[in-house]
């Protein structure tokens, strides 16, 4: 393949269709009706997307991908960028897995108390990315001992149409027990049974337990991250 730039979402797909690594990432970040370009190499591939706010989210995967111009950056982790003109903010990994085969076990304990699960998250999680009232949460799983919530977490839709895991957090007083892997295998049967049968999800590339227990769950690592915020320059 030659290097080319291109605004066409369906060349897009057609160019990484036998490369599904990329063809995953570009699917779960970057919807349709906010693509703006990409850029495709052999062993590369960027492309931005305009979010809700009017910025501008990037990412640059693969082997010395082109940097397109953003307000926040994702790249494969070991990608170089300038440090003058990007901030660091975190590490952190993609997984995803097929679930039809939860479909027999069982299912998840709704949570629908939005009091009960903001409250858990602010002792326990509070920098969950995902909060009670947001509008692509498709359910709450809870894990509970006798009447104590010890596990919960949410299934979002994406505009992608990509269907992630999003703030699953635990009680401090209960890690390490195993509430958070069961919760994630029992809210895995709960999507099949509802004929979802992809999920995808992120974590903090230093959160070691997690990414065990989900991979002991079956996830897969689909690509590691580095996330940067462009710098502004402020003259005087």
């Amino acid at each position: 393949m030659t290097s080319f730039s291109t605004k066409n979402y369906s060349l897009v797909l057609e160019a990484i269709k036998d490369r599904p690594h990329d063809l995953e990432t570009f699917s779960t970040y970057a919807p349709e009706n906010r693509f703006i370009e990409a850029h495709l190499g052999d062993f590369n591939l960027s492309f931005s997307v305009s979010d809700e706010d009017g910025s501008i989210f990037s990412m640059a995967l693969g082997r010395d991908p082109a940097i397109l111009n953003c307000d926040r950056l994702s790249t494969t982790r070991g990608v170089v960028v300038n440090p003058s003109e990007f901030q660091h903010r975190a590490n952190w990994d993609f997984y995803s897995i097929d679930n039809d085969r939860f479909r027999t076990l069982d299912k998840a304990t709704l949570s629908e108390n939005d009091l009960e699960i903001s409250d858990f998250l602010k002792s326990h999680a509070p920098n969950s990315s995902v909060w009670p009232g947001d509008k692509e949460i498709l359910f709450w799983g809870e894990k509970r001992i006798d009447d104590t919530l010890v596990s919960l977490g949410a299934l979002v839709k994406w505009r992608t149409g990509q269907v992630m895991f999003a703030s699953i957090a635990t009680h401090m007083d209960h890690r390490g027990k195993g509430f958070a892997q069961q919760l994630v295998s029992e809210m895995l049967a709960t999507a099949a049974m509802q004929g979802i049968t992809h999920i995808g999800l992120g974590v903090f590339a230093e959160n070691a337990a997690a990414k065990r227990a989900y991979e002991k769950v079956g996830f897969e690592l689909v690509n590691e991250f580095s996330s940067y915020n462009v710098i502004k320059h402020i003259s005087n």
